[in-house]
């Protein structure tokens, strides 16, 4: 028995156009009646999340910006790991020479982006949460969550270059990932999606084990290899699946395969949606 289910939301739980199913819905409420616990796990910022969220909806318990910030749905656990001065600072200094780079800060208070980026629209299609536009020189260094770069021309050894300067300059004081070949994360030291749901799991007594975790992308890795049993989706990104290879694959995020699977094999027959 899974007690604990957690779900990536692009490419895993959302439909195209940041909205949850019809289906997806009525399985979470479910859920939720039968007694498990709900976990979105997503690099989105948490106000990004909320705003996906309405009065309907039941309890859940959210990891976001890639596990920097851990929400309990009671409110009991409410943690946030956020990026030294120093770091901050070092990020910005690498990105500045790079005409290439757009850099984006996730704050306590939103998202800042330097400047305009076509590679807006494949990131984020919520109205309701659009970044702020701040010049490079006017970026906070206190209370951010993470740095993550877009890469205008969407080259990846670009990129790959970047993430081997900041590895050598900062070493053991972030960790980085890849959510899209074009856009570099860097989040503090230990921070991921799976340490976070390790933490949040503790919090709830419930053993990691006991936990079903379903993703798509690299960021979702160490989750995935943590839990009881992690699952990708069939749109999961090919280093995913060469970093899981025994990981079972189910169906698309179109087809609300997540929730089709969940109905199946942890609701009874008479919880289970028509």
């Amino acid at each position: 028995m899974y007690l604990l289910i957690a779900s990536d939301l692009d490419g895993t739980l959302l439909l195209p156009g940041d909205t949850f199913g019809a289906f997806t819905k009525s399985v979470i409420h479910s859920l939720n009646r039968a007694g498990h616990h709900i976990v979105l796990a997503t690099g989105r910022h948490q106000t990004d999340v909320e705003s996906l969220l309405d009065s309907q909806s039941p309890p859940v318990h959210l990891i976001t910006a890639n596990g920097a910030r851990i929400s309990s749905a009671c409110g009991g656990l409410s943690l946030s790991a956020e990026l030294s001065t120093a770091v901050v600072q070092t990020l910005l200094e690498e990105a500045r020479a790079d005409t290439d780079l757009t850099i984006n800060l996730y704050c306590r208070s939103g998202w800042l982006m330097s400047r305009e980026d076509e590679n807006l629209k494949d990131f984020s299609q919520n109205p309701d949460f659009q970044p702020t536009l701040c010049a490079t020189e006017n970026l906070p260094l206190q209370a951010v969550q993470k740095v993550f770069f877009f890469q205008r021309s969407k080259d990846h050894d670009a990129l790959l270059r970047l993430q081997a300067r900041l590895e050598q300059r900062l070493g053991d004081q972030i960790g980085t990932v890849f959510t899209f070949p074009w856009c570099l994360e860097v989040m503090a030291r230990d921070v991921s999606k799976g340490n976070a749901l390790k933490q949040l799991a503790e919090f709830l007594n419930v053993p990691i084990k006991a936990c079903i975790a379903f993703g798509d992308a690299m960021n979702d890795a160490d989750m995935l290899a943590g839990v009881g049993k992690g699952v990708l989706m069939g749109n999961a990104h090919a280093e995913l699946r060469q970093a899981l290879p025994e990981a079972e694959i189910i169906g698309r995020c179109t087809d609300e395969a997540v929730a089709h699977y969940l109905s199946k094999h942890l609701l009874k027959s008479a919880d289970r949606p028509a």
